[in-house]
């Protein structure tokens, strides 16, 4: 069906352009929120006898349920109750789920700034201040409801990475560890757990470090992890021989990601390593893309290349010395890179 006029027929196109699916984050995020996935895993129920349970308007729920089966979240039965899906399971709160990720995508700090997207194609500059009148890390600062759900996304999406990444790097000779831009301390608690003989300081903005503690509650306890608040780009504590950078540099552009790289490279100990984990860019079509486009609308971040990043490492005074990926999931697009310093000759050896 061509679109240069003749002939055209919009009733028809909308089934080829689906415009309506602009809407299926948001029904997600309202079904996460409204929490009826939970009752629904136990059976089918009619949309009166929900509304009961979750303290909603029966014939307002029974609408927002239509198009809950528009989307695939669950399905309607001939007796007039609905069943959850396998996509809608996954907007469970009793279980692991993705709830908490749905939450924070689909919330005013992530979706706003996207009503300026083409400014921003335009531009080459982020829309977040201009839609929030802040930063978005300042926005959640002010919006604890979303800073929780984007806490438990963050906990959620890198539980495996963590995993993963204790074993792709050599942790032998780790005695302190910094993870920047850590909460809520999923990859630390990994790394202390694998690293029983070492310390660990996760350091993040302030809002951010109460997110952290649940994760770090046994090192809290025994004195081997702390929790630090501060801005990365200024400075990030010293002592550690092992700073890390999980999904950091992604968010931002290049000057900011220089100045967290030159920040860990002061504070780091002579012989100090640098960890970085972060998305690949490539020519190959995958969700990377879409990320790297958020990066841009929210934070004026980007996705980079494995040379990119080794470049933009080598400009704050860091020599890569290791690129591989991460253990068991080597296809995805995720680059590990571990860095030393470079050491100026008078600092004399390590």
């Amino acid at each position: 069906m061509g679109s240069d006029g003749d002939g055209f027929r919009p009733i028809q196109a909308l089934g080829e352009l689906v415009p309506y699916q602009w809407s299926a984050g948001l029904v997600m995020r309202g079904m996460a929120e409204l929490g009826f996935a939970d009752h629904l895993a136990r059976g089918p129920l009619g949309a009166a006898e929900l509304a009961a349970l979750i303290g909603a308007h029966a014939p307002s729920l029974h609408r927002f349920l239509r198009v809950c089966v528009l989307h695939e979240l669950v399905t309607a039965g001939p007796d007039g109750t609905f069943a959850l899906t396998r996509r809608g399971s996954l907007l469970r709160t009793e279980v692991p789920s993705l709830a908490g990720f749905t939450v924070a995508v689909n919330g005013p700090g992530m979706t706003r700034p996207w009503e300026r997207v083409a400014d921003v194609v335009r531009t080459g500059r982020p829309a977040s201040e201009l839609v929030l009148g802040r930063s978005h890390w300042d926005w959640y600062a002010d919006h604890p409801a979303e800073a929780r759900a984007y806490a438990e996304t963050s906990a959620a999406l890198s539980a495996e990475a963590a995993t993963a990444l204790v074993r792709t790097i050599d942790l032998g000779g780790a005695r302190r560890v910094v993870d920047v831009g850590g909460s809520p301390g999923t990859v630390l608690a990994e790394v202390l757990r694998a690293a029983p003989w070492a310390a660990g300081v996760l350091f993040d903005l302030p809002w951010a470090i109460p997110y952290a503690a649940a994760a770090l509650a046994a090192p809290l306890e025994e004195g081997r992890a702390e929790l630090v608040a501060g801005d990365f780009r200024e400075a990030v504590p010293a002592g550690g021989d092992v700073h890390l950078l999980k999904n950091i540099l992604c968010d931002l552009p290049d000057e900011d990601a220089g100045q967290v790289l030159r920040a860990c490279a002061a504070a780091s100990a002579p012989a100090g390593r640098l960890v970085v984990v972060d998305w690949e860019d490539s020519a190959c079509p995958s969700h990377v893309h879409a990320n790297d486009v958020e990066f841009m609308v929210l934070t004026g971040g980007r996705a980079r290349t494995g040379d990119e990043y080794e470049a933009l490492l080598g400009r704050a005074g860091w020599v890569t010395v290791r690129r591989t990926r991460l253990a068991g999931f080597e296809q995805a697009p995720v680059v590990v890179l571990e860095g030393r310093r470079v050491i100026d000759s008078t600092e004399g050896p390590s």
